[in-house]
């Protein structure tokens, strides 16, 4: 018997696709290294989540219909010089609903910036990537019960939006390890007349090369809400989101170009509570083709 759906008026929709800084599909936006010129790095994924525990902006959890999403995206890196690289991060299709409703499709927005070395030698960067509204704002999803009305379940949060991260990171030599530090503060604008907050984003990864062909990675992210969050738009918008998070993984490549890379996601219970936000399992697999001097086909 399916779960109710009394919550389903709070248009609870996507998981947001930014919950490892940036997104779900970033591959090493949040680390200090830029790529050496005409380096490229691409990774082409696909992701998988569903959940009926939902936190609501005061952080208290509620049960409804479990709400799924798959997304295929896009991410890719490409070194202009030694000290400037080209990012793109684009989640190309969703496909989400409800138990109780239709599924939807369509494409998500668009994040396009650069990232500049400002130390080579340690290292650290500074990222400054806008996400470009270019997916649809507003996007029904029709409920099983026509009492209930249609469901917004937008592809896109609908507003101009900019990421700036900083980030430092190090080798763990002697060890075949590497550590990230990381901390992102997200610029918000307005969905129609209202005026979204800002966010900060903190997180550090570790990672281990056991041999040649495999890299192990694991991490941890926060993200907060500079202000009490709006309840006049829905979680779509990630208005008001708040969570600690962790992930783990597996990076092994089987040429010298391509890879294959995979990851969990999940979430803890503190130091930040989770609001306005679905916990459950994230699990994503990813295609990566890593290539030195793109363009003179070596």
């Amino acid at each position: 018997m399916r779960k109710s759906n009394k919550y389903i008026s709070l248009c609870i929709p996507l998981i947001h696709l930014s919950l490892m800084g940036g997104s779900l599909f970033t591959a090493s936006a949040q680390s200090g290294w830029t790529k050496a010129a005409d380096e490229a790095f691409f990774k082409l994924s696909y992701l998988n989540f569903q959940s009926e525990d939902y936190y609501n902006l005061s952080g208290e959890q509620m049960t409804t219909s479990q709400f799924s999403q798959q997304a295929i995206g896009l991410y890719g890196e490409y070194g202009v010089t030694d000290r400037l690289t080209v990012l793109v991060d684009w989640p190309m299709l969703k496909r989400q609903g409800f138990e109780t409703t239709e599924n939807v499709y369509g494409t998500g927005d668009l994040k396009l910036g650069v990232k500049y070395a400002l130390v080579k030698k340690i290292p650290i960067s500074l990222s400054i990537v806008p996400e470009l509204p270019i997916a649809k704002a507003n996007k029904y999803a029709q409920n099983e019960n026509p009492a209930l009305g249609n469901i917004n379940l937008p592809t896109g949060d609908g507003e101009f939006n900019v990421f700036t991260t900083l980030a430092i990171s190090s080798s763990l030599h002697p060890l075949p390890a590497y550590i990230n530090l990381y901390g992102t503060f997200n610029y918000r604008t307005k969905y129609q007349d209202i005026s979204l907050s800002n966010q900060l984003m903190e997180g550090v990864e570790v990672g281990y090369n056991p041999f040649a062909t495999l890299w192990v990675k694991a991490g941890v992210k926060l993200q907060q809400t500079l202000g009490d969050g709006s309840s006049a738009v829905s979680f779509i918008r990630g208005e008001g989101t708040e969570f600690s998070s962790l992930f783990a993984g597996a990076f092994y490549k089987f040429t010298e170009a391509w890879g294959i890379d995979l990851t969990y996601f999940g979430y803890l219970d503190g130091p930040v509570k989770s609001a306005n936000v679905y916990q459950g399992p994230v699990l994503s697999v990813g295609l990566v083709y890593d290539v030195k001097q793109l363009l003179r086909g070596d």
